[in-house]
């Protein structure tokens, strides 16, 4: 039986029209979107590079999680100026070939921390699973995945969403799943996802 959270998740995935064809989802080209990600993404979504660790690693997405996510910079639901300005200019074909060549990489693990064994509870406590997936790895629905995600990007986004500046699914704006964690238990959440692949 799919959970509340769950057909919520499918319903926003599919409101969001995920940019789909009469046959089904839109092809990618992983290769051309290879070439694209090294011409306009990887100097600031690089895995390997710290210098931007408070933004997301793009490894592992589905699909359908980033091709939504790109919808919500293209409709201004997210506004980070950078992203606004390249959901401008890349075409639905250019987003297509971007999500197909990231969802087949896979995040680089983040070394296990005191704190994720508490977020590891954390995390079952909150059913994260029901909407991200049974190993939190996204789903073809449109649910972000959570494992090997940077910590502190995850830190950022929960801060974000806890205090209404940022949507969490289909959820209420501040989400009140997020409303009573402290600081100190979403850092630990966050430690766990980085943990994870």
């Amino acid at each position: 039986m799919i959970s509340s959270r769950a057909r919520q998740a499918v319903s926003a995935a599919a409101l969001s029209g995920c940019l789909l064809v009469a046959n089904g989802a839109a092809t990618g080209d992983a290769a051309a979107g290879d070439r694209l990600a090294a011409a306009r993404c990887v100097s600031c979504h690089s895995s390997t590079e710290a210098i931007h660790s408070t933004l997301p690693l793009l490894e592992g997405q589905p699909k359908a999680a980033f091709i939504a996510q790109w919808r919500a910079f293209s409709e201004r639901k997210r506004t980070a100026p950078v992203m606004v300005g390249l959901a401008e200019e890349l075409s639905e074909q250019d987003v297509n070939d971007l999500a197909e060549y990231y969802a087949a990489l896979l995040p680089p693990r983040a070394a296990e921390s005191s704190g994720s064994k508490t977020g590891r509870a954390l995390a079952d406590r909150l059913r994260c699973t029901d909407c991200h997936g049974e190993a939190l790895q996204g789903t073809s629905a449109g649910a972000a995945r959570l494992a090997g995600q940077r910590a502190l990007y995850t830190v950022w986004s929960l801060l974000l969403m806890r205090g209404g500046n940022r949507s969490h699914g289909t959820a209420a704006k501040p989400d009140p799943l997020f409303a009573n964690l402290s600081n100190a238990e979403i850092e630990s959440l966050a430690a766990h996802f980085a943990s994870l692949r």
